[in-house]
């Protein structure tokens, strides 16, 4: 009976300290949790300087088809916060857990700040998480089927499209237009230049020309016929000629 007494003590101490025991590691877990948590939601504030405001205007975007934001989109929205940042940087190891939201609105924004997976005490720089959005801008739009005037990163510029290069520099384009016009207004000087000279030497023969048509061309005037003057050397009208002939004399 003694034996039995002893054995029932000794089992009802021993599970006295486990409970105990059990209620204490209990106990330092939600205390490590609740710290977490607040420490979590010290890091996620608006006046920070590593957090950043999202505006999201899925109705202006999408109309009829837009879709409601809720913890399925935060989450998508914090893996591909995470995903941006291990491409931008292959030693950083960030989750979903190290991406933290606060200060949400109902017109869908809010503030956010990504945690550094080493200490999950520091946020990364803002300047890291600016560089990994411009980086990404398109894949981030793409999963929200949005753009960069309904999805917006406050504070943080759009991301320009890169200038188109020229295939030709263009003062070559400009020394080439350059270089064409000279060369035709030299062809067009030489072309007019030729042109006038074949008209210089074409006077003289046409000039020849007319004397031979004079020379050969007889005129008949009141029935009496009238060579054409030589002009060279010169010869005797033969109306005058005639004038001299008593037939011709009045009476």
């Amino acid at each position: 009976m003694t034996m039995s007494l002893l054995l029932d003590i000794v089992l009802r101490t021993s599970l006295h300290d486990v409970v105990s025991q059990s209620g204490r590691m209990l106990g330092r877990l939600l205390l490590a949790s609740t710290w977490v948590t607040i420490a979590y939601a010290g890091l996620c504030r608006p006046e920070m300087q590593n957090a950043v405001k999202v505006r999201l205007s899925i109705k202006t975007a999408l109309g009829d088809k837009a879709y409601t934001w809720d913890t399925s989109e935060e989450f998508l929205f914090k893996a591909i916060m995470a995903f941006i940042m291990r491409k931008y940087s292959s030693q950083q190891t960030t989750e979903t857990s190290n991406v933290l939201l606060c200060n949400e609105t109902d017109r869908v924004s809010f503030w956010f700040v990504i945690t550094n997976s080493s200490t999950n005490a520091t946020t990364i720089p803002r300047s890291d998480v600016e560089t990994a959005i411009r980086q990404n801008r398109r894949r981030i739009n793409s999963a929200f089927l949005l753009d960069d005037n309904t999805l917006q990163f406050l504070e943080i510029p759009s991301t320009l499209a890169p200038p188109l290069e020229q295939p030709v520099p263009v003062w070559l384009i400009v020394f080439g237009v350059v270089i064409c016009i000279t060369v035709a207004g030299i062809v067009f000087l030489l072309i007019s230049g030729i042109q006038k000279c074949k008209g210089y030497t074409k006077k003289p023969e046409e000039t020849e020309v007319l004397e031979e048509k004079c020379e050969s061309a007889i005129t008949v005037e009141n029935g009496i016929p009238c060579d054409t003057l030589d002009l060279k050397a010169g010869q005797v009208n033969g109306v005058y000629a005639a004038a001299d002939d008593e037939r011709f004399t009045p009476l």
